[in-house]
């Protein structure tokens, strides 16, 4: 019997019970052998719900709750129990001492500080793969830092105290594996390569491989770095521009997070002042190839950004308009504005022509070679920028034109809205009798539009 009757008579004598019979302390000690024995089974069944193998404290507690018994007070699971032995002439008996608990130094103690509310916050665990770098996501320690010790560990374990006295984890670093890394600087380097097939092949690489989402931030970062470090390489702009175009191409990435660190890159390239060492060299395709880039992201993107468009054109007409800008910007902010739209043109470009005919006549009486050579293709731009609003007039104009020859007025009537400058190149050129159709015809809307206001 694990309870004996002595201990049965002992607690007996302790309440005042003198004398109990033989009979009845067996029995007792039967029946608290049983309870016992029925606690613990049901402790166990705690114990091994919790995937713990030790029976603990909290587990007896539960079991007794069960039972509708109220639990016992005054010992915790992570505080172990010590039994001291106290000798007497029958047997040796096993007790817990109590601390004594000195009142005085407890109210002398500093107060702990308050504990912070509970509150929920969402964040990211994970975009395309990528753990983002936040304070509430876990430091990756990947297979080089565990082979370093328990230094780095140590390291990557180190709490920053803010000012407020809260810690934070620092940032997380972005890991590649080994294949991405070898990946990545296998492009880089065909991307350099003077053999065109080479460069052609990474490129077509990284349009269509559907497992680089991982590395579409080190594109991206490849393109500003290239942009910025090779403003005067024509053929690393270039190369730079086809890897733009080249991720914006690829169904399987996700870009659209990385457009604000790609139409800077963009715009460079467009609006530039210089972008090669010589000015005969052919740098107008590259500010054209960046236009239909920057159009394409607006028409790609302009539903979830409504404001993009309107940001580019208002950048794009600040370099159109500055006199101080040399005529390699003036060009490139022409093509863009044109590329947007032939709203766009019509509303920035065709007010403005006539005014910067001024401007861009004086600069080719200068005589200078470089002058001319760049206020041709400034003037190659607004004639395309006119051809692309007239294609959205009606024909109705156009087939009217055709009828008749042009009269005086109607003359009078494209000086006044294009300059006489202008006006003499558009009517030089044989096959554009749907730009002057086309610009008369939003004359003659203007007009019926004030007449309309002033009645």
């Amino acid at each position: 019997m694990i309870y004996s009757k002595s201990s049965i008579k002992n607690i007996a004598e302790s309440i005042g019970i003198p004398k109990l019979k033989d009979g009845i302390s067996t029995a007792m000690a039967q029946d608290v052998e049983y309870r016992l024995h029925e606690i613990i089974t049901e402790g166990m069944k705690f114990m091994r719900h919790s995937k713990r193998t030790k029976l603990t404290v909290a587990d007896v507690n539960s079991a007794l709750r069960v039972r509708n018994i109220e639990p016992m007070y005054g010992f915790e699971a992570g505080r172990p129990i010590k039994f001291h032995k106290a000798a007497s002439a029958l047997e040796d008996i096993y007790y817990v001492e109590d601390e004594e608990i000195d009142l005085n130094t407890i109210l002398e103690e500093p107060l702990p500080s308050v504990p912070l509310e509970v509150v929920y916050t969402a964040h990211w665990l994970a975009i395309e793969g990528v753990q983002p770098r936040i304070q509430q996501n876990p430091i990756p320690l990947d297979a080089d830092a565990e082979e370093n010790g328990p230094s780095v560990k140590k390291l990557a374990k180190t709490h920053h105290k803010g000012q407020d006295g809260v810690e934070t984890i620092p940032l997380v670093k972005h890991v590649l594996s080994k294949e991405l890394q070898l990946y990545f600087e296998c492009i880089t380097e065909s991307l350099q390569s003077t053999d065109p097939i080479v460069k052609s092949t990474a490129l077509e690489s990284i349009s269509v491989d559907a497992g680089i989402h991982q590395l579409v931030t080190y594109f991206v970062q490849y393109v500003a770095v290239t942009v910025k470090s090779n403003l005067h390489n024509l053929e690393s702009l270039r190369t730079a521009m086809a890897v733009a175009k080249a991720i914006r191409r690829n169904p399987n990435l996700f870009v659209e997070p990385y457009m604000h660190q790609l139409i800077p890159s963009l715009l460079t390239c467009l609006v530039s002042k210089r972008l090669c060492d010589e000015y005969t060299e052919d740098h107008w395709s590259l500010r054209d190839n960046a236009a239909e880039q920057i159009a394409d992201i607006c028409q790609h993107y302009g539903h979830s950004y409504h404001t993009l468009q309107s940001r580019i054109a208002r950048t794009l007409l600040r370099a159109f308009l500055d006199p101080t800008k040399p005529l390699t910007t003036h060009y490139g902010a022409i093509v863009g504005l044109t590329k947007l739209g032939a709203s766009t043109a019509k509303v920035l470009i065709l007010p403005n022509i006539k005014t910067y005919m001024t401007l861009l006549s004086t600069e080719l009486e200068k005589n200078n070679p470089q002058l001319t050579h760049d206020g041709k293709h400034c003037q190659e731009a607004l004639l395309e920028a006119l051809r692309v609003v007239a294609r959205e007039e009606s024909a109705a104009a156009e087939d009217e034109l055709k009828l008749a020859s042009l009269s005086s007025t109607q003359k009078n009537k494209l000086s006044a809205v294009l300059g006489e400058a202008m006006a003499e190149i558009v009517l030089a050129e044989k096959h554009d009798g749907k730009i002057v159709a086309g610009v008369l015809a939003i004359g003659n809307d203007n007009k019926a539009s004030d007449k309309r206001i002033m009645s």
